[in-house]
Parts: structure tokens; sequence; C-alpha cells
């Protein structure tokens, strides 16, 4: 039996999230189809996190367990043949004993993707939040941003329905942000974090808050206010799923490489 990692990117606009479910076509469910495929024999394909629906991923992690198929070197090839076009498994390599693509990662990059332009380019429109509402001043939601930067208490930024465990007890919503830039040109701007961990919901509700501050919603200060109430209400709204990308998963540097081999973006 081999543990095979896997790099993963997907178009989420048609699937109901990475995480196998009742009823939705999901992420997980096809590539494990094509493993069944592959191999002959039902798999589970354990991803590092969950994207909820609509939401992308330009590098995904993943582990199967297999004891047949065609080489790692070329699983990815294989499985590609048989999946649909809008998921695509850029690498696989054998993984480092101990290796689970959830509990090994040290964290996860994430892209939100605003455009102001007054009128949507149709060309990429399925990967973007469209706001052509009046100006968005990027100096205020850079100060904004940074008030977010280290370790606080999110509650305030996250869907509640997932705070608590299978047994009712309170998780933690303590989370670290490492770093969060904001990247603007004339057609807009992105939000790219990178942390520790993330709450439900907790990504596209920050960047709903940073997108008030810079239309003038709100002061900067605010963002200190919504910290302090630990409080879902105190915060913006959710902004919608299009325009969010997974952009990698992060480990140590004894799992192994941290991209594909050979793959470049």
């Amino acid at each position: 039996m081999r543990t095979v990692r896997l790099w993963i990117a997907y178009d989420g606009t048609g699937y109901a999230g990475w995480q196998r479910q009742a009823a939705g076509d999901t992420i997980q469910e096809e590539i494990e189809g094509a493993f069944r495929a592959l191999v002959g024999t039902a798999v589970t394909v354990h991803g590092a996190g969950r994207t909820d629906a609509g939401v992308h991923a330009l590098s995904q992690c993943a582990h199967v367990q297999i004891d047949r198929g065609p080489p790692t070197e070329r699983l990815h090839l294989a499985l590609n043949t048989m999946l649909p076009r809008d998921i695509r498994v850029l690498g696989a390599v054998d993984a480092e004993a101990g290796f689970h693509a959830r509990f090994s990662a040290c964290g996860k990059r994430y892209r939100y993707r605003i455009r102001t332009e007054p009128v949507p380019f149709p060309i990429g429109r399925r990967y973007v939040h469209w706001h052509p509402f009046g100006p968005v001043d990027l100096c205020r939601v850079r100060r904004a941003a940074s008030r977010l930067v280290g370790e606080h208490d999110f509650s305030s930024f996250a869907t509640n329905s997932r705070h608590a465990d299978a047994g009712g007890k309170q998780k933690s919503t303590v989370r670290t942000v490492r770093s969060l830039h904001v990247v603007g040109d004339e057609r807009g701007f992105d939000i790219v974090i990178e942390g520790s961990g993330f709450l439900y919901n907790m990504v596209r509700t920050i960047a709903g808050c940073l997108l008030d501050v810079g239309r003038g919603k709100h002061d900067v200060d605010w963002i200190d206010d919504v910290l302090r109430a630990r409080d879902r209400r105190a915060a913006g709204a959710v902004l919608p799923p299009e325009g969010l990308a997974l952009v990698r998963v992060l480990y140590p540097p004894s799992c192994g490489p941290k991209a594909a081999p050979g793959y470049r973006r």
C-alpha cells in the first residue's frame, strides 16, 4: 500500500464544494470516481480542507492510499483522462511516511478577487466578485487589513454553524493571520491572505468587511470594533464564492515538495 500526495486544481462553479455529500456533485466524488475506474476498487481521497460550493482551487492538496495502478509519476495523467475538464490533477508524488493532507498542513493561502470596473469583463467573470458601485480607496483597505494580521479571535468573521464539533463541544475561534496583502490595478484588487487555518466563511467575510471600509461605509477603526465584538452580527456581509480561490496549502519542509513536480503556473 502506498500513500500518494496529489496537487489538484479545479473550477468550483458547478460543484457543491470539495467534500462528498448526499446532494450535489463534489470535487472529492469526481476524483474518487476516477480512481475507482483506474484501480478497480473504492478509495478515499483525503483533502487538505473543504472548499465550499462555487469556490475554486489553484492548488488543493490531497492524499490517497492505493496498492495498484500506474506508476506514481504518471498517475495524474491517467486520472485526468477520466476527470471532467474543470478538474485537473497537476501532479503526484509518493508521500513521506506519516503524511496526511489535512493534519500535516501548517497553513493555507487564499485569494479573493474583486473587480470594480463599470462594465464586467466577460472573460474570467466566473472567478471574480464584480463591485461597480463607486470607487474603492485601497489605502483605507490596506490600513484596515493590517489590523487583522496576527493572532485574534475571529468569531465575528465566521458563520457560527461550524463552531462546534459533532458532540456539541465549542471549537476555538482563535486563528493566526500571517500576512494579508491587497494588490490593486486599474480593474480592481486582490486580497491575498495566509494563515494557520481559517474558520467557515472567514475569508469571504474579511473580504466583505475590507470592501465596506474601502468604499467609505465604515472607518478603518471599525475593524478593531468587529474583532472585539466576537459576534458575527458586528461584521459585514459574506461576499459570494466565485471570487475566492485556494492558492496553496502550506507544509513544513519535512513533507517534501511545495508544488507539483514540473508544473509551472
